[in-house]
């Protein structure tokens, strides 16, 4: 029953990063510098086009173990359909998912799991979101909206076609928990924000307006939030480029992780787990828990993004789940 709970807290890990407020719109110092402020705004042009390789991978770490569990990439592409004083119409299509394989060393479940994601992602080159922006290039609405709820709706079934078939699956249903009657509760409006992640990251901050320099604050806890530190930075060189940093720790406490497993607790429909839950809890959870949301986007003075970073990692005790994306230009052409 230990590996049971152990396993329920790994669950936890892959999860909380989705039940935590991290980059948002963060009060900034007034900090002098030669650029007093950094503004994020888009200079795009009719016919402008850019090529973005996306690489994502996520690492499971206990205490100096640290074992690959997944590792995607992918290929995207993003043109100017048209440009006009009050902002862009724009297409981002999924070109192409090379598969990449995980180290023997990791388990076969995430292997089996990496093959099918693999599997899957292959169904999704070709699809082209188109979406539009206000001048500064921030993104005002996806124009063909509900055929990519519906696509992601269909790749949803099919994965979890494909995942029930696991071990782990089959051992999970068996004390309880069907992932078919999870997924019958996922929010479709989450589903479609997963689906466009890559999308929104790169338009996260046009429209916005920096602090030039580096600010942090500290906020202690309160009865609604955690006890938290944000470090903002941005920075312009000497060619025009320029970069924005936001990296935000949060302290999870015990409280919170204790209700947030029996959350995932919940789910499984067996007496003994509950009661190995409420029994383990304590004597297995001594420390508070911390996730921590980096992310940093380099841009090129006309505002198209050609590097960002974001990373996000949860750590309870020696169990720590981390998830990284890479997001660099790969070609581009800017139209006279």
């Amino acid at each position: 029953m230990k590996n049971i709970f152990i396993w329920i807290i790994i669950l936890l890990a892959v999860t909380v990063s989705s039940n935590i407020r991290g980059q948002e719109k963060v009060e900034q110092a007034e900090i002098s510098s030669q650029y007093s402020t950094v503004p994020v705004v888009a200079w795009f042009s009719k016919h402008d086009t850019v090529y973005y390789w996306v690489n994502e991978s996520s690492w499971r770490i206990n205490g100096a173990d640290t074992v690959r569990t997944s590792s995607q990439s992918m290929r995207v592409r993003i043109n100017v359909v048209d440009s006009a004083a009050t902002g862009y119409k724009l297409e981002y299509t999924f070109l192409e998912f090379p598969t990449e394989n995980l180290p023997e060393t990791a388990p076969f479940s995430e292997i089996f799991q990496n093959q099918i994601v693999a599997r899957l992602a292959k169904k999704i080159e070709g699809t082209t979101v188109s979406f539009e922006t206000d001048d500064c290039g921030r993104i005002t609405g996806i124009n063909n909206l509900g055929r990519i709820k519906k696509q992601a709706k269909s790749l949803l079934n099919e994965a979890i076609k494909e995942f029930s078939v696991l071990p782990e699956m089959q051992e999970a249903k068996e004390l309880g928990f069907d992932i078919r009657d999870y997924a019958k509760k996922i929010d479709m409006n989450q589903l479609v924000d997963g689906y466009l992640e890559e999308l929104n990251l790169l338009f996260l901050n046009h429209g916005n307006e920096y602090t030039a320099g580096e600010f942090k604050e500290h906020e202690d806890a309160t009865d609604s939030t955690f006890e938290s530190t944000t470090v903002i930075s941005a920075s312009v060189d000497s060619d025009g480029c320029y970069s924005v940093m936001a990296d935000i720790t949060n302290i999870l406490t015990r409280k919170y992780i204790k209700e947030l497993v029996g959350n995932v607790v919940g789910l499984f429909n067996n007496d003994s787990i509950n009661d190995s839950f409420r029994k383990n809890f304590d004597s297995q959870v001594k420390v508070n828990g911390v996730y921590e949301d980096y992310l940093k986007t380099d841009y090129l003075p006309n505002g198209w993004p050609f590097y960002l970073v974001k990373q996000q990692s949860t750590k309870i005790g020696q169990l720590e789940k981390v998830k990284q994306k890479v997001i660099s230009l790969d070609s581009y052409y800017f139209a006279p």
